[in-house]
């Protein structure tokens, strides 16, 4: 415009330029702070070594920093996990009825498993990934998470619900059960139904990201008033 001073101008074309190398500088250099987004946590280490575990920025599809995702970071793995929202299902007795399996979406008072990162920025994360795991802590009171030490098997174990709807499950020889869709138990507190409160701590790991995070769990093992269950969700780790 004729009517702007060149004063002005030199000001717009400055502001405007300064802002291009803030940007460059921002994506050179992430600091995993809100308005200096790494891409993923393992870029963040290699950027900075000297920085420790904790909560950071990423932005997995390089867009604008407002989609930003506040993750966990675990820089010595250069994993990026993701937060579950909430993290923990209260300990009760979810399901009276027939025992079967039964998803906890679909129980009275139940839901889906839900985390914090938009659907856009966790299928970037997971391309950006070559493996992710997950840990579950399922709290019991006279029901079997894992092994059923009474019968000696599996067949009560608890169901997992992939991201790409894949059943997860505990590994059963006499099914030839296939190794990539089986989790195992890290502790396994549950497996004499005690009447008293304990925990089997289950985990999944893969190397096909797309499977993470779990999105729903089916226990095998309730149905009697004196079935008691509560979740702990572990967050999703990718690497």
């Amino acid at each position: 415009d004729a009517n702007v001073p060149l004063e002005e101008k030199q000001r717009i074309v400055f502001d405007y330029y300064r802002k291009l190398v803030d940007e460059y500088d921002r994506l050179r250099h992430p600091t995993g702070q809100k308005d200096a987004p790494a891409r993923t946590c393992r870029d963040l280490a290699a950027s900075h070594p000297e920085l420790a575990d904790g909560l950071y920025w990423i932005d997995p599809n390089e867009g604008d920093a407002k989609d930003a995702v506040q993750v966990q970071c675990r820089m010595a793995a250069g994993a990026s996990c993701v937060l579950p929202s909430p993290n923990q299902v209260p300990r009760k007795a979810h399901y009276v009825g027939r025992s079967k399996q039964t998803w906890f979406s679909e129980m009275q008072g139940g839901f889906q498993l839900s985390y914090k990162v938009d659907r856009v920025q966790l299928t970037f994360l997971q391309m950006l990934s070559s493996g992710a795991t997950q840990n579950i802590t399922y709290h019991c009171r006279s029901s079997v998470a894992f092994w059923d030490a009474a019968r000696q098997s599996h067949r009560r174990a608890l169901r997992l619900m992939a991201h790409n709807d894949l059943e997860l499950r505990a590994p059963e020889p006499q099914r030839d059960t296939n190794p990539a869709f089986t989790f195992k138990a890290i502790f396994d507190g549950c497996k004499d139904r005690s009447d008293k409160w304990s925990s089997s701590l289950l985990q999944y790991k893969s190397d096909k990201p797309q499977r993470l995070p779990i999105v729903d769990v089916a226990p095998r093992d309730i149905g009697l008033k004196d079935q008691e269950f509560g979740l702990e969700i572990g967050p999703a780790c990718f690497y």
